[in-house]
């Protein structure tokens, strides 16, 4: 590998390490938050499971690239290459679900439709979210299984020795296998997007039938109902814009079509892994009460390694 490689590489890792970090200090936070109430809120229990899924997914993504640069003999092997693709693609499916389920949540308590189904939902969202969560899980699994067995159909098979003929029928499978592999890819991830993208139509409707019932009665624009509605619309519409490109990077990453310039392999997933740094980190400063339990948890986590950093230089001035 050369240079580039090798610094693209560095700024891979350092990406996975920060959002890795960014994700953990929310499990932090949460877990504080929880010791503190003995129970959590419904929010952050969605916060909590979409944090872990992100800090595994980043963490699965750290390792496989690892072995790309400095161990690829390792990848050589079709099972451990599936097992591998078919664990990435659980903890994407997981983050996606678990996301829009996020978003979801959202929607339904923040807008006020009169939609009889749409007031028992709000009134029994807290209770019902740990079966979303529950089915978005198994609903991931089977997508990635799909995914993994796909990976079977086409043999990794030395073509030193090859003719033009075996060439051109290996090349128009390699093809086939790629297609079906979006496929399998687009069948297990468009679900969750639509519903992501449905829900923030209905968000930016119920806004537009408030304004206009706040312009009719001469309201104050700047009422608590009016600025939530603002601030959930800015952060699905900034998610929005991050899952748009995390959807269309992993789509050009699986459809194989970028796989021939050795760059393109670690540029995708720089850009993919940074969508999920910016919308976690994003969470947080959205969020003014997991802001400052963040920030409670970095200050005791500041002073945990000056208590360490003391006694070393005691140690160091002794010596």
């Amino acid at each position: 590998m050369d240079h580039l490689g090798y610094v693209l590489a560095a700024v891979l890792y350092t990406e996975c390490l920060a959002g890795i970090m960014v994700n953990m200090v929310i499990l932090a936070a949460i877990f504080l938050k929880w010791k503190t109430h003995r129970s959590l809120q419904t929010i952050y229990k969605i916060l909590g499971c979409l944090s872990l899924s992100r800090c595994l997914y980043l963490l699965s993504v750290l390792f496989h690239y690892i072995i790309v640069v400095f161990h690829p003999w390792v990848l050589l092997g079709t099972i451990f290459v599936t097992a591998i693709q078919v664990e990435i693609m659980f903890l994407y499916y997981t983050n996606l679900w678990f996301a829009t389920i996020l978003c979801v949540f959202y929607c339904v308590k923040i807008t006020s439709y009169n939609n009889s189904l749409w007031i028992f939902l709000k009134m029994k969202i807290s209770t019902v979210i740990s079966w979303f969560l529950l089915a978005s899980l198994l609903f991931s699994v089977s997508s990635s299984f799909s995914f993994g067995f796909n990976m079977f159909n086409l043999e990794p098979e030395s073509l030193l020795n090859s003719t033009i003929e075996y060439m051109t029928v290996y090349n128009n499978g390699t093809i086939i296998h790629y297609q079906k592999r979006l496929l399998i890819f687009l069948i297990g991830s468009c679900p969750p997007f639509l519903i992501f993208c449905v829900t923030i139509c209905l968000l930016l409707h119920s806004l537009w039938m408030h304004t206009r019932r706040m312009r009719s009665s001469g309201s104050n624009f700047r009422c608590p109902n009016l600025e939530s509605h603002f601030s959930a619309v800015k952060s699905m519409s900034l998610f929005l814009v991050l899952q748009m490109i995390y959807f269309i990077v992993t789509i050009v990453s699986i459809a194989g079509r970028m796989y021939d310039y050795n760059v393109w392999r670690l540029v995708l997933p720089i850009i993919s892994c940074s969508s999920l740094f910016l919308h976690s980190f994003h969470i947080i400063s959205s969020n003014s009460d997991l802001k400052k339990t963040c920030l409670s948890v970095l200050h005791a986590i500041r002073g945990e390694l000056e208590s360490w950093k003391s006694p070393v230089h005691v140690i160091i001035s002794v010596v």
